[in-house]
C-alpha cells in the first residue's frame, strides 16, 4: 500500500503486446521505422494489432544513445 494519499493503485487486466526493442536515439526517423518492422513482423505472422503503437523509453538524457534503450509496442489479440 502507498503510503502517499496522492498515489492510488489501479489494477489493469492482462493485455498481450508484439514488442521490438532498439537502442540508440528514439527520434521520429527511428520510431517510423522500428513500427514498420514490427508492424511488417505482425503482419508476417497473420497477429491482428489492437491498438495503435506505444512507445517506451528507459533512460534518462544524459545516458550514451548506444546504452539507450527505447521499446515500440502493440497490442494484438490473444
Amino acid at each position: 500500500k502507498p503510503n502517499n494519499p496522492a498515489v492510488k493503485l489501479k489494477e489493469i487486466g492482462a493485455k498481450r503486446y508484439a514488442v521490438i526493442r532498439f537502442s540508440g536515439m528514439a527520434g521520429e526517423d527511428s520510431l517510423k521505422r522500428h513500427t514498420d518492422e514490427l508492424e511488417a513482423y505482425l503482419r508476417s505472422k497473420n497477429l491482428q494489432s489492437l491498438s495503435a503503437p506505444t512507445y517506451a523509453f528507459y533512460n534518462p538524457p544524459w545516458t550514451l544513445p548506444l546504452l539507450r534503450r527505447n521499446e515500440v509496442m502493440i497490442e494484438v489479440a490473444p
